[in-house]
């Protein structure tokens, strides 16, 4: 249930209400950080939909039951771990909004330790948002999902430190406030000048851009009203929409913009906003699903758009240069008519041409425009065989210049093509014609000739097989032969469960020993394996050499790296001394075992 700029805290009121029978004496079976920002609490079955979902990444803020999946991502980290521990098992109690601010307070009761008391605070509060738990009887923080960004002067609250909810002092909740003390705050700050809905939005808690257009329309006012009681005005549309909050009043609106797609949700209907732009739905955890699903579709369609242009522009710099270096080869090839002249003048002339002689000044009759022309001559060739070469040049240049000429005419037209799909997939409005954009560049786009592609794909293949072993409990151990053997072994051979050695700060073959799925290395292979890997590199000769390993699935490659070059995480280091006689004892090849990585 993401809470957008249009979205206010009315909405999450909304969202916490629908959500209540859920998760009252909810028991957390386990707790799983799916990503840096967010939260899943997992029930234990027969809950519900079996979990609770807690985001605070900015634009895509979420308070919602969900149904885990089997297989859910995972990432590390300290505050992750620590509020697994501490929550497993533990009850929800009751979970409850803030002062009507995007802040809510999920009560927790037992877990690992039985009869502690937490709260996990969930703060939606944009770029500032995060997760805290706090332990409740003393009111101090034991963990914080991220810092709050905020210059030098904001303070992050560590572990052990008093838990402050961040209100902004400035603004008071709506719910608490009287008809005097609200006049008295609206009245002051439109004296100044300041616009009726930025009033609301400064003085209360919880208001929109959107819900504060509402209050101030549904007040009759406007910026342009003279200054007067309009602070009275005011308090009716506002105490009638608190009323509203207090019993559950509400209508959940999925908001669409002019373009049909949706761009908010409202916790009750719009006098602001035309009445086929609101669809109406009986949970906000509907009108949520429907925005997110609707907001879905929009970034994909606008992930296409940016991959396509960025296809196109690719295509339009490539068909530029080679146009602009066809017409360059245009311009050699006007030559021929020249070549041609030449020829024939040396023909014409052949009783003033003397054998040796590297240029002669012959006067061009056929072109009076050109006076007297200078002929290059090849001293070891007769004047026949010198015009002879002044002709073939220019049938040469004149197939050249129509070859150029029709592959120019053919860039230029791909090059007006590709401008005019780039045109199109600027004002697309729908994934169907991007689709179609797409299909329309595929025969446009530059593709290599069949024999570049075989060599692409033959380069693929590059590095020699791997050596073959057997470890003593019976498990493959494979050692790569040198740099391009490594990468094949390490990227195209090893599995993500296998296990990877490599000698540690020191050039050397790749080892991997293959594992099945889940099963760890027996200690014995585990060991002839870090041997192999210390055998097959430069420290073959050390007394001591450290071997680190590492399951396959934790090693990346460095982009335009060097053939053989890893970057490893969870990596374990064992230390071993290279065993010439293990190494033929494991494979009896004498050429293996004696040729080094």
């Amino acid at each position: 249930m993401d809470i957008v700029a249009s979205m206010d805290a009315f909405c999450l009121q909304v969202l916490i209400r629908e959500a209540q029978p859920i998760l009252q004496g909810a028991k957390i079976g386990r707790v799983v950080q799916p990503d840096r920002w967010s939260l899943l609490l997992v029930f234990q079955r027969g809950r519900g939909p079996g979990g609770l979902l807690l985001s605070v990444k900015p634009g895509a803020l979420r308070f919602e039951p969900v149904s885990p999946p089997r297989d859910l991502p995972r990432v590390p980290s300290r505050f992750g771990d620590a509020v697994s521990s501490r929550l497993k098992g533990a009850l929800v109690e009751a979970v409850e909004q803030l002062g009507l601010e995007r802040i809510v307070a999920v009560h927790l009761k037992g877990g690992s330790l039985p009869g502690a008391a937490m709260t996990l605070y969930v703060e939606m509060l944009g770029p500032r948002g995060t997760l805290v738990l706090v332990d409740r009887p003393f009111g101090t923080v034991i963990g914080r999902l991220r810092s709050s960004p905020g210059g030098a002067k904001a303070r992050v609250l560590g572990p052990g430190e008093p838990y402050r909810p961040p209100f902004d002092r400035g603004r008071v909740d709506p719910s608490s406030v009287g008809e005097h003390e609200f006049v008295e705050r609206v009245q002051s700050r439109l004296d100044e000048g300041i616009e009726p809905a930025r009033v609301l939005m400064t003085c209360f808690t919880g208001f929109s851009q959107v819900m504060a257009a509402e209050l101030v329309a549904r007040a009759g006012l406007s910026s342009h009203d003279s200054p007067g009681p309009r602070a009275l005005l005011l308090w009716k549309p506002f105490c009638d929409l608190i009323a509203r909050v207090a019993s559950g009043d509400f209508e959940p609106r999925l908001l669409l913009g002019n373009d049909g797609q949706p761009i908010g949700l409202s916790a009750f209907g719009l006098t602001t906003v035309p009445a086929d732009r609101q669809v109406a739905y009986d949970t906000m955890s509907e009108a949520a699903a429907a925005y997110r699903a609707g907001r879905d579709i929009v970034a994909d369609r606008e992930a296409l758009r940016a991959r396509l242009l960025c296809r196109l522009k690719g295509e339009i710099a490539r068909a530029e240069r080679l146009s602009a270096k066809l017409a360059d080869e245009s311009t050699i090839y006007k030559e021929a008519d020249l070549h041609a002249r030449k020829g024939q003048l040396l023909v014409a002339n052949s009783a003033k041409v003397r054998r040796g002689q590297r240029e002669i000044t012959l006067r061009d009759y056929g072109d009076p425009t050109q006076g007297d022309l200078q002929i290059e001559l090849d001293p070891a060739r007769s004047v026949d065989e010198n015009a002879k070469r002044y002709f073939s040049l220019h049938r040469k240049a004149k197939r050249g210049a129509e070859i150029v000429r029709g592959r120019l005419a053919e860039v230029e037209g791909r090059l007006t093509k590709l401008r005019g799909l780039t045109m199109e997939a600027e004002g697309a409005k729908g994934p169907g014609e991007l689709q179609r954009i797409e299909a329309a560049l595929v025969p446009l786009a530059r593709r290599l000739p069949a024999r570049d592609r075989a060599r692409s794909s033959a380069s693929k293949a590059e590095g020699p097989e791997p050596r073959t072993f057997r470890s003593s409990d019976g498990l493959p151990i494979l050692v790569g032969r040198n740099g391009p053997g490594n990468d094949r072994l390490t990227w195209r051979l090893a599995r993500p469960h296998d296990l990877w050695f490599h000698v540690q700060g020191s050039p050397g073959s790749h080892v991997v020993v293959r594992l099945n799925k889940g099963k760890p290395v027996p200690p014995r292979t585990l060991r002839e394996a870090a041997l192999l890997a210390a055998y097959y590199s430069r420290a073959r000769g050390q007394v001591k050499v450290p071997v680190d390993y590492a399951l396959r699935k934790y090693l990346r490659k460095p982009k335009a790296a060097a053939p053989g070059l890893v970057l490893l995480s969870q990596e374990k280091t064992i230390v071993v001394r290279p065993d010439r006689d293990l190494v033929r004892r494991l494979h009896p090849s004498k050429r293996d075992s004696d040729t080094e990585a």
